[in-house]
C-alpha cells in the first residue's frame, strides 16, 4: 500500500503512484488529483495563494488514508481557509480551477440552477425548435441517484444538430445563444460547438450552464471535444426522461451507454479527479472545425478586468512608442489587456485598435473616442487571417504594438502573432515590442505565472529570429535595466515598404 508525505511543495509518494485521490483540509475536501507513475504531485497553481498558515490534512485514495497530519505552509498564525472572497467554501477542481461545488452549497441553490436549466431547454425548444437534454456530469448524477453530483459545479446540456457542416452547426449554436440572450440569459461563447449560459442563484452567485452541440457523422457520434465514437442514433434518440433534483428532465434514450462512452465502465463509482482526456484524433478535429475561444482565457479575463477596474496607468514603453508614431497612424495594440497603453497611444494618432483574447467588460473601458477594443484569438487561424486582412485594408500607415505578449503565448499563438503582424503591415510599417528577458538556459523550457495565465520564457535572439522569418527587419534592439530579474528588452521591427521614413534607431 502506497504511503505519502505532504509538505509545502505538494504530495510525495513512497513509490511511483498511479491513481486518484482526495485532499482534505481541516476535514473538508479541497482538491482531487490524478497521476500516472509519479512520485510527487505539486499543489495546483490556483490553490497555492490559499496555502498560508497551517492545516490538518488528510490524503485519501478510495477508502484508504495514505496521509494524515498537520502541515505548516508559512509563518502565518492561522489555519488555511479555502473560502472565496464572499466567505463561501471553494474547491480547486480537476482542471485546476477554483469552483464552488454543489456539496458546499445550500439545496435551494442547486434547485434554482436546475430551474434555470429547465428554462434554457424551453427557450431552445420554443424559439429554435431544438430538443436538448441533460448530459455529462448532470446526466451522471441523474443516472446515479437523481441528484447533482457533490463535486460538480455546473449543469451540462446537449442537443443533436442535423446540420451538414461545422459552419452550419456553429451558426445554429449562435442562433441558440441569441435566443437565450433575447430571453434575458447572458451567454459566453466558448467554441463554435459550446456556449455557457450564466444564470443567477439565490446566494447572489452567477453559475454556468453549458450547452454543447452533438452530431452524427459517418456512423460516429461526436460531442464537444471529448467524444468521437461509433454509435447508433437509437442510443440518443428519441429522448427519454430522468429525475434530476426533484423534476423530470429530458435525457438520451440509453443514458448508460453514453455515460460509459464518456466516463468508462466504472461511471457508477464517484471520482472527483476524473478528466475527459480525448486523444488528438478528437481534439484536433474539433479545434479545426469549431475553433476555441477559451484556451487560457479563464486565467487572463479576471486579470484584465481587475486591471481595468483599478485604473492602471500607461506604461513607460507606451510613452516611448507614442513619441515615434506618425499622427496619421492606426496602431494595433495586440494583447491590449485593460487598455491603458492603448488609450495613451491613440491620443496622438489617427486611431487605436486594441485586440485581446480576454478583453475587460465594456463598462470598465476608459478610452478616447478614436480608440476601441475588439477580440482577437491568436489560437484560431481563421480569426487571425480575417483580422489580418481587415487590418491590411486600413487607410494610412499602420503600426503594431505588443507589450509583454509574446512570452504569454504558446508556440502556435506566437506564430499567429507574427502572421497577423506581417498582414497588418503588408503595405509597410513597424512593430514595437517589449518583453521579459530570460537567460538562454531557461528559454522555452518552463511555464511561469504572472497573476493570470502562464508565461513561456523567450530570449531576445529567438524573438529577432521569428521577426526575420515573418519578413521583418530588426531596426532597433535594447535592454532596459530593471531592479530585479527578469530583465526587459525592446525591439522595433520594420516591414518592407514602410510608410515611415524614420532612420533606424541607434
Amino acid at each position: 500500500m502506497v504511503k505519502a508525505r505532504v509538505d509545502v511543495d505538494g504530495i510525495h509518494f513512497d513509490a511511483p503512484f498511479t491513481g486518484s485521490g482526495d485532499v482534505h483540509f481541516g476535514g473538508r475536501r479541497g482538491w482531487s488529483f490524478a497521476t500516472t507513475k509519479e512520485r510527487s504531485v505539486a499543489w495546483p497553481r490556483k490553490l497555492k495563494p490559499f496555502l498560508e498558515g497551517w492545516s490538518d490534512i488528510r490524503v485519501v485514495v478510495g477508502e484508504r488514508e495514505i496521509f494524515s497530519g498537520r502541515v505548516v505552509f508559512s509563518d502565518a498564525d492561522r489555519e488555511v481557509a479555502l473560502v472565496g472572497r464572499h466567505g463561501d467554501a471553494i474547491v480547486v477542481d480537476k482542471w485546476g480551477l477554483v469552483q464552488r461545488t454543489f456539496e458546499n452549497r445550500p439545496p435551494e441553490v442547486v434547485r434554482a440552477i436546475a430551474d434555470s436549466a429547465d428554462q434554457i431547454l424551453e427557450v431552445m425548444r420554443r424559439d429554435c425548435g431544438i430538443e436538448g437534454w441533460i448530459s455529462f456530469g448532470t446526466l451522471l448524477g441523474a443516472a446515479r441517484n437523481g441528484r447533482a453530483i457533490g463535486h460538480d459545479s455546473d449543469v451540462d446540456l446537449c442537443y443533436v444538430s442535423e446540420k451538414a457542416t461545422p459552419a452550419e452547426m456553429t451558426s445554429e449554436l449562435w442562433d441558440i445563444a441569441r435566443a437565450l440572450r433575447a430571453a434575458g440569459i447572458p451567454v459566453v461563447d466558448r467554441t463554435g460547438s459550446f456556449v455557457t449560459a450564466m444564470v443567477p442563484a439565490p446566494d447572489g452567485s452567477e453559475n454556468g450552464i453549458d450547452v454543447y452541440t452533438t452530431f452524427f457523422h459517418e456512423g460516429r457520434f461526436y460531442a464537444t471535444a471529448t467524444v468521437r465514437t461509433p454509435l447508433e442514433r437509437s442510443a440518443v434518440l428519441p429522448l427519454t426522461e430522468l429525475e434530476f433534483e426533484g423534476r423530470m428532465m429530458p435525457a438520451p434514450a440509453d443514458p448508460a451507454r453514453l455515460l460509459e462512452i464518456s466516463y468508462g465502465p466504472s461511471w457508477r463509482v464517484p471520482d472527483p479527479s476524473f478528466k475527459h482526456e480525448p486523444g488528438p484524433e478528437v481534439y484536433q478535429r474539433f479545434a479545426g472545425w469549431f475553433g476555441s475561444l477559451w484556451r487560457q482565457r479563464r486565467d487572463w479575463r479576471p486579470l484584465n478586468a481587475e486591471a481595468a477596474e483599478s485604473g492602471v496607468e500607461p506604461s513607460e514603453f507606451a510613452g516611448w512608442v507614442a513619441d515615434r508614431l506618425e499622427p496619421g497612424t492606426t496602431v494595433f495594440d495586440v494583447g491590449c489587456g485593460a487598455g491603458a497603453d492603448l488609450g495613451h497611444l491613440a491620443a496622438g494618432v489617427r486611431a487605436g485598435v486594441g485586440l485581446d483574447y480576454a478583453p475587460p467588460p465594456p463598462r470598465l473601458r476608459r478610452l478616447p473616442e478614436n480608440a476601441r477594443i475588439e477580440q482577437l484569438n491568436l489560437y484560431d487561424d481563421r480569426e487571425v487571417l480575417a483580422r489580418g486582412a481587415l487590418a491590411a485594408r486600413t487607410a494610412g500607415p499602420n503600426a503594431v504594438y505588443a507589450r509583454h505578449l509574446l512570452e504569454a503565448l504558446e508556440p502556435d499563438g506566437e506564430a499567429n502573432f507574427w502572421r497577423f503582424t506581417a498582414m497588418a503591415l503588408r503595405r509597410g510599417g513597424r512593430a514595437y515590442l517589449e518583453g521579459e528577458s530570460w537567460p538562454r538556459g531557461r528559454a522555452g523550457k518552463v511555464h511561469l505565472t504572472r497573476g493570470g495565465g502562464r508565461l513561456r520564457p523567450l530570449t531576445v535572439a529567438a524573438v529577432a529570429d521569428a521577426a526575420r522569418l515573418a519578413g521583418g527587419r530588426v531596426v532597433h534592439e535594447e535592454k532596459v535595466d530593471t531592479p530585479t530579474p527578469p530583465g526587459t528588452w525592446r525591439m522595433v521591427v520594420e516591414f518592407p515598404g514602410a510608410a515611415s521614413r524614420a532612420p533606424a534607431e541607434q
